[in-house]
């Protein structure tokens, strides 16, 4: 009997088959085992996934070279398979590493069969089509050979797609590269096996069933978690460890300990004693403490934990908050526990990098995330390998809209026919490797007797590991997440600025802060952390509710199918629809939201309460409504999910709401503890824009912390009644900076072609030895290049030496010559906006639509006059936010922001306008718009002609 070894398309330039398709061909060919057969293992959980869905026993095997060789490993126990896990990783680092023991060593030649067996291996003979003489041969001489059958295509499109991957991993092009395969390398049935070998020699059959049932014999460690543990772990009792440091937390969060603290600790710490996660939490701890992070903010279902909060590691009372802390863990859960911690954007690179040494390179990875081809990708790469030329394919991409969407403009071209099919080919093949965004792995000991690790892609110093995250977390590591987070820098650095007038941390409650909730009311959110989306603004306004649980319902609120139900909440919420619970389980849970399901935990809840789901039944549902083949899984479960409320004599009419409702979580949601955690980040980032806005901006745009663009923000300012001041040598920072409660200067890192070594030289002398008399004096402390100085000057940073605004004769006389490119300062106000635009890519004084109203009149109107409905507007506005969707016909259509300085309004085009336009609305463009102003959903918005 044989099996199958499959190379799949995680053999980068060779492989031409995904998991599924190497599954289902090998059935096909009446295989029942199939073994993953690639250069390295960063596909096997997928084959694994694969294969057990499809009836087969998968079987753990890699390729490898060695010393210019090539051979394959089949472990045959937990040792062989750490060994080969550490040979793929030294290879992946740049060291040759030793064949792995304990392993069915496979030579794919006979002269690296004798080479291995001169080392003290005892390897066999890869006896495929190709060598198949040879192997006999072998044999004869008394070498083993073995014959699974390898899975590399299986007809002649295969073997030209096999072609087209080589020529893309080598830059080449299909005319000129030689595959590694040939038409006799193709697979072959099994029954055409069987006829082929036990005739010719029995032992290359007995040789290969032997090796067949090692391989099934071993049972590989999946599922089990596998803890970190922190640094001090080698004598400490972790639980006690851990309770200790929860008591010495109990001050830091409460001057007072509420009623319940107590037995929640103990319900915790119990549930934690019984699964062993002590190590968890305290390694979780040790990173945070070790990162020194001024501010973090630790998110997802890890916020429902007290343990999590009185480490530190969350910043939502979950008693407060009423958070459930089963969505996190609990004895039915068969997941591992999941903390999220977030740290500021430009602190997050050194975090990971304090784990790699505190824990050794040899214990941490970081996830890698497989990357799949996309269609302008799968296109360009298929054309470059056939040879079309660079600039053809720049205005091919314009016509490309997405797998689904189609390419068109291309599919009527004959020329284009077989590139167009090929590239369709890739749809679903893996392409290369990246890195997670912050998801990281630590061992207990070596991470290589668990998963291969390689460097990062463009990432010095980091490893990752070659599964993705589900596969890393089916194994059972457990994965920690250190994200970065741009708003985080942004209340860091505002509170900073503020020194004493910032509040302290212990008696800091921004969420009762009335002009903090009343600026949220009115959805002015602009900037402020998460919920300043069009959306999520609309939203708080049409509510008109500012308060902690309205934002943490609101920030849950908003997904892409949930519209429906979103206007039914409104309307409950405004009393324009009497609420009345279509059953009395529905008024139980979901109280809070008018009966609206809004979080994670709601269809759990209900999947539990309506159907008589266990805890982890229903939370079955909840993870498959998050995976990319819900469509498939889904109406299984709605199947049960109706068997269970008819048993319990609930109404159809109600199930179909509430169903309806839970396939609105499809594609992504949040649970509670998530959206409590960033709801606090929004209402620190909110009181800051109420009570001091010039700090709060000038951290949003320094950070690029934000949804928007810096001259969006700019006109936001503007409207908050702040003036905006130029970049200056003697004034400006590096960053843009409040000057007083209602300045905002322009940071020197707006200026476009000034480098930032030159120009942090120059503020580390200015700070050093004071202010500059004169630009002769500058030039003299600071050796900036003429480049530097051309850029600042023309930016407007020596206008203060220049009072007549002759920047061009400032510079000539300074630097001896004429400087290129250097214009004179404007004296007309609307040609220096013009010229700001250019140079920093913002205006100082004039909206940028106002610019363009005064250039080319025939807009009469402005943005403020939307809010009047029922009137024909034409005004010039700069687009800062966009969104195309389909309708349920599948017509295209836009949502718009336009703004100009008297306002933000929000815009529709509908289908018919947006097939008028020639090309859609685009955030930048700075444009006349035309339409009606109408009352739509409790709000005024254009509808645009």
């Amino acid at each position: 009997m044989t099996f199958l070894l499959a190379v799949t398309d995680f053999s980068t330039g060779e492989g031409v088959y995904p998991a599924s398709m190497a599954v289902a061909l090998a059935r096909r060919l009446g295989y029942d085992c199939v073994a993953s057969w690639d250069q390295g293992l960063h596909g096997w959980p997928r084959l694994r996934e694969e294969a057990l869905a499809a009836g087969l026993t998968p079987l753990l095997a890699s390729r490898f070279t060695w010393r210019g060789m090539d051979f394959g490993a089949l472990p045959h126990t937990d040792r062989g398979y750490a060994e080969l896990c550490r040979l793929l990783t030294d290879q992946a680092h740049g060291r040759e590493g030793d064949p792995p023991r304990d392993c069915v060593l496979l030579a794919e030649t006979l002269e690296g069969q004798e080479y291995l067996t001169r080392e003290g291996f005892a390897p066999y003979l890869l006896a495929h089509a190709r060598n198949q003489v040879e192997a006999m041969a072998g044999a004869a001489r008394g070498l083993p050979a073995a014959a699974p059958q390898v899975l590399r295509f299986r007809r002649e499109a295969g073997l030209e797609l096999h072609r087209l991957k080589r020529a893309m991993a080598l830059r080449s092009t299909v005319a000129r590269v030689e595959p590694l395969w040939e038409a006799r390398d193709a697979a072959v049935t099994r029954a055409s096996w069987e006829t082929r070998f036990p005739g010719a020699d029995p032992a290359i059959t007995r040789a290969t069933e032997g090796i067949l049932e090692k391989a099934r014999a071993w049972r590989m460690h999946w599922g089990d978690w596998v803890m970190p543990r922190p640094v001090c772990a080698r004598d400490l009792d972790l639980d006690a460890e851990l309770q200790s440091r929860l008591r010495q937390g109990i001050p830091k969060r409460y001057a007072a300990p509420p009623p319940g603290l107590e037995a929640r600790i103990e319900l915790e710490l119990e549930l934690i004693r019984r699964k062993r996660f002590a190590g968890y939490f305290l390694a979780v701890h040790d990173i945070i403490r070790e990162a020194r992070a001024t501010r973090t903010c630790g998110r997802g279902s890890g916020a429902a934990s007290i343990v999590s909060y009185l480490l530190g590691i969350t910043n939502v009372d979950p008693i407060a908050t009423n958070l459930m802390f089963e969505r996190f863990l609990s004895d039915a859960r068969v997941d591992p526990p999941d903390l999220d911690v977030d740290f500021a954007w430009d602190e997050r690179d050194e975090v990971i990098a304090s784990v790699f040494r505190r824990y050794g390179r040899e214990r941490v990875a970081m996830v890698s995330n497989h990357v799949y081809f996309k269609p302008k990708g799968a296109l360009r790469d298929v054309a470059l390998a056939h040879g079309r030329p660079e600039a053809e394919l720049k205005v091919l991409a314009r016509f490309i809209r997405g797998w689904d969407e189609g390419m068109k403009g291309i599919q009527d071209n004959p020329a284009w026919a077989p590139i167009l099919a090929q590239a369709e080919a890739l749809r679903g093949h893996f392409h290369q490797l990246s890195v997670h965004p912050g998801g990281t792995v630590i061992a207990p000991g070596a991470l290589w007797h668990h998963v291969p690790f390689q460097p990062a892609p463009a990432k010095e110093g980091v490893s990752i590991t070659q599964w993705d995250k589900d596969g890393v977390e089916d194994y059972g590591l457990v994965k920690i997440d250190l994200l970065g987070n741009r708003s985080l820098a942004v209340v860091r650095d505002a509170l900073g600025v503020l020194g004493d007038r910032a509040p302290a941390p212990l008696h800091w409650n921004p969420r009762l802060d009335p002009a903090t909730q009343d600026l949220l009311a009115r959805g002015d959110s602009m900037g402020v952390f998460y919920v300043e989306s069009p959306a999520t603004r609309q939203l708080q306004q049409r509510v008109g509710k500012g308060d902690f649980e309205t934002l943490v319902i609101h920030s849950s609120l908003i997904r892409p199918a949930a519209n429906r139900w979103i206007d039914t909440y409104v309307k409950r919420n405004r009393g324009e629809e009497t609420y009345v619970p279509s059953h009395p389980v529905l008024g139980s849970l979901l109280s809070d939201s008018f009966g609206v399901l809004v979080y994670q935990e709601d269809v759990v809840r209900v999947g539990m309460a309506m159907a008589g789901w266990s805890h982890e039944e229903a939370d079955k549902l909840r993870k498959i409504l998050g995976k990319d083949d819900c469509s498939v899984k889904l109406p299984l479960f709605e199947a049960r999910f109706r068997e269970g409320c008819a048993g319990r004599g609930i109404p159809p009419a109600v199930v179909d709401e509430v169903w309806d409702m839970v396939r609105t979580f499809r594609g992504y949601s949040f649970c509670k503890p998530h959206s409590a955690s960033y709801a606090q980040v929004s209402f620190e980032s909110a009181w800051l824009k109420a009570h001091h806005p010039a700090t709060f901006f000038a951290a949003v745009i320094t950070n690029q912390g934000g949804f928007y663009a810096p001259i969006a923000y700019l006109g936001d300012a503007r409207r908050h009644n702040l003036v905006v001041r130029g970049p200056d040598a003697n004034q400006s920072e590096w960053a843009f900076a409040a000057e007083g409660d209602r300045g905002l200067r322009v940071g020197l890192m707006a200026v476009k072609g000034a480098q930032r070594d030159e120009v942090e030289a120059l503020l580390e002398d200015r700070g050093r030895r004071g202010p500059y008399g004169s630009l002769e004096e500058l030039l003299e402390r600071v050796p900036l290049s003429v480049p530097t100085a051309e850029a600042l000057g023309s930016g407007g940073a020596f206008d203060r030496w220049a009072p007549d605004g002759d920047r061009t004769r400032l510079l000539w006389t300074r630097l001896g010559g004429i400087p290129e490119g250097v214009r004179p300062r404007p004296t007309d106000p609307f040609d220096r906006a013009a010229l700001e635009l250019e140079l920093l890519g913002l205006t100082l004084e004039i909206h940028p639509a106002a610019l363009q109203r005064a250039r080319h009149g025939g807009a009469p109107h402005r943005a403020a006059d939307v809010a009047r409905p029922g009137h024909q507007l034409r005004f010039w506005a700069l687009v800062v936010a966009e969104k195309t969707v389909r309708t349920e016909k599948g017509d295209l259509m836009q949502f718009v922001t336009f703004e100009d300085e008297t306002a933000l309004c929000e815009a529709v085009a509908f289908p018919d306008a947006y097939r008028k336009r020639r090309r859609p609305f685009r955030v930048g463009d700075i444009l006349p718009v035309a339409g009606k102003s109408v009352r739509q959903d409790g709000l005024v918005v254009l509808e645009v002609a």
